[in-house]
């Protein structure tokens, strides 16, 4: 099963959490003004968004291409930060 890899940071650390593929209902991608947003809408109704500067963006778009057409299990966004 395929599961994508979220970092959620706080002043006391930083922790894991992992979705299944499965589980997302959209997957959207956004550049605006220097830098790239991804909202991912869970199956749940949860909507997790995401924030990283736009020159990850086509290193993340050759990522994402690979990922969906491989049989790779495992989608790394550590380098995303989580909005709350």
């Amino acid at each position: 099963m395929k599961s994508i890899r979220l970092k959620y940071c706080t002043d006391n650390g930083c922790t894991f959490r992992f979705v299944n593929r499965s589980n997302l209902q959209r997957f959207d991608v956004v550049e605006k003004k220097g830098a790239v947003s991804i909202t991912l809408s869970l199956k749940t109704g949860e909507s997790v968004s995401l924030l990283s500067d736009a020159e990850n963006l086509d290193a993340f778009n050759q990522r994402w291409s690979r990922f969906e057409a491989s049989e790779e299990i495992f989608f790394d966004l550590a380098e995303f930060e989580v909005i709350r």
